[in-house]
């Protein structure tokens, strides 16, 4: 999930932008590598790794972030993605697998290459420049296209149909 650059990059941004905070919502096999990674790089008091937490609770860190950053270096289409966009925040990741067929670079979040440690610092920093009324319209076109495009309603009725479809052509033959 690029946990680990995404720490070296908060570095970059802690140093230029004081009193930033990250959160690394979740647990895992990784966390005893990301507190290391948080001592080594003296970012104890700007970084909160939450361990296990409910839906609601992540739903609760999504709408007190100014935006959702996601430095996969693979993926399909992260749903924690279309989480963020549903709930109207921008969003910060790569360019992978599904992830810009969703986010639209400048629109509704940032994209960078998988990797880059600069790329990755630079959009962190644009969105730190960002106005809370230009977050709201990048806010508000994502929910447009991860609603649009991946509404479970939407998609529920599309999996009806298919099978309707299947069941009328295995009565036929």
């Amino acid at each position: 999930k690029g946990q680990l650059l995404l720490l070296d990059a908060f570095r970059e941004i802690v140093q230029r932008h004081p009193g930033c905070e990250l959160v690394l919502a979740g647990g895992g096999e990784m966390r005893a590598s990301l507190e290391a990674r948080v001592k080594t790089l003296r970012l104890g008091r700007a970084v909160r790794i939450t361990g296990e937490i409910s839906s609601a609770q992540v739903r609760e860190e999504i709408l007190a972030a100014r935006a959702l950053v996601l430095p996969s270096f693979q993926e399909g289409l992260p749903v924690v993605l279309m989480e963020a966009m549903a709930l109207r925040r921008p969003v910060i990741s790569t360019y992978i697998a599904g992830i810009p067929e969703l986010v639209e670079s400048g629109k509704s979040g940032w994209l960078v290459p998988a990797g880059s440690l600069d790329d990755l610092v630079s959009a962190m920093e644009a969105c730190l420049a960002c106005s809370d009324v230009e977050l709201e319209r990048m806010g508000a076109r994502g929910y447009a296209r991860a609603t649009q495009r991946h509404a479970i309603d939407t998609e529920a009725a599309k999996l009806a149909t298919l099978f309707s479809g299947a069941d009328e052509k295995a009565a036929v033959a």
